[in-house]
Formats: structure tokens, C-alpha cells, sequence
């Protein structure tokens, strides 16, 4: 199941899609894909590089 970045508070969450809303804020905003794809994180759970990302660098990608 994939992982999920609120654009505006940060909240990290497992969801199969995201919601119109963050469970954590409660704002309606840009949700990213943190899930990890990569051996370094073993293919599990979220990617730390990308979570540690700031909203205005991951927009920058």
C-alpha cells in the first residue's frame, strides 16, 4: 500500500489512495508519494529521502 506526504503539515500515512483531506490537518491539499521504490530502503514502507523533503523542493522535482 502506498505512502502519502501532506503538502501542508507534513503528516506521513499508509493508504491505498489519498483523501481529499488530511487526517491529520484537516486541510484540502497536494498529497505526495513517499512510498519507497528503492533498495535502499528495502522496497518498504516510506522512502526517508523523501519524506524529509520540504513542500517548495518537491514541487522542484
Amino acid at each position: 500500500m502506498p505512502w502519502w506526504k501532506c503538502s501542508n503539515c507534513g503528516y506521513v500515512f499508509e493508504a491505498e489512495k489519498p483523501p481529499e483531506r488530511c487526517p491529520n490537518c484537516g486541510e484540502k491539499c497536494t498529497f505526495y508519494d513517499v512510498s519507497c521504490y528503492t533498495p535502499e530502503c528495502g522496497f518498504k514502507g516510506y522512502d526517508p529521502k523523501l519524506v524529509a523533503r520540504t513542500p517548495n523542493q518537491e514541487s522542484k522535482m
